[in-house]
């Protein structure tokens, strides 16, 4: 299966068009990681969204009253968000993402496909707040582990 069709599998991009699809193809590549390997690191300059394909991330932060970083979230179902501080540039990660098992990801340049969305505004309405939508959720668990560390 090439690119272009597990690009239309994924929940996120129901609504791009052919064109879109083309042009999201054009500056996405499949990438691997194996378990342990940080996809990024917190501080990172943030250039890049990524989508799960297969495998598992743990996100983790950095919390004031623990030593050790605390997990927020675990992914693990295609064509989940991650990194989308690499959607809006200049960013940095806020976070570090680290693969528990060995993992495949949509690796997706975040300009580029900010590009892609402004150029089409009805369709990238319907990306930007699924991906607004994203973001809530994670917020809210990021609180729920906070107060469960105090």
């Amino acid at each position: 299966m090439d690119i272009k069709e597990k690009i239309k599998k994924i929940d996120l991009f129901s609504s791009l068009s052919a064109k879109q699809f083309e042009q999201l193809a054009e500056i996405s590549e499949i990438v691997k990681f194996p378990e342990g390997e940080k996809l990024f690191r917190v501080g990172e300059e943030a250039q890049n969204i990524y989508i799960m394909m297969e495998g598992k991330v743990s996100i983790q932060v950095s919390l004031s009253s623990r030593p050790e970083m605390v997990s927020i979230v675990i992914l693990s179902k295609f064509g989940q968000l991650i990194g989308w501080s690499g959607l809006m540039g200049p960013s940095y990660y806020t976070a570090d993402a680290i693969c528990v098992e060995d993992s495949q990801f949509l690796k997706i340049k975040g300009k580029e496909l900010f590009e892609i969305l402004v150029a089409d505004k009805e369709a990238g309405f319907d990306v930007l707040k699924g991906i607004v939508s994203i973001v809530s959720e994670r917020l809210r668990n990021i609180q729920r582990v906070v107060l469960k560390t105090m």
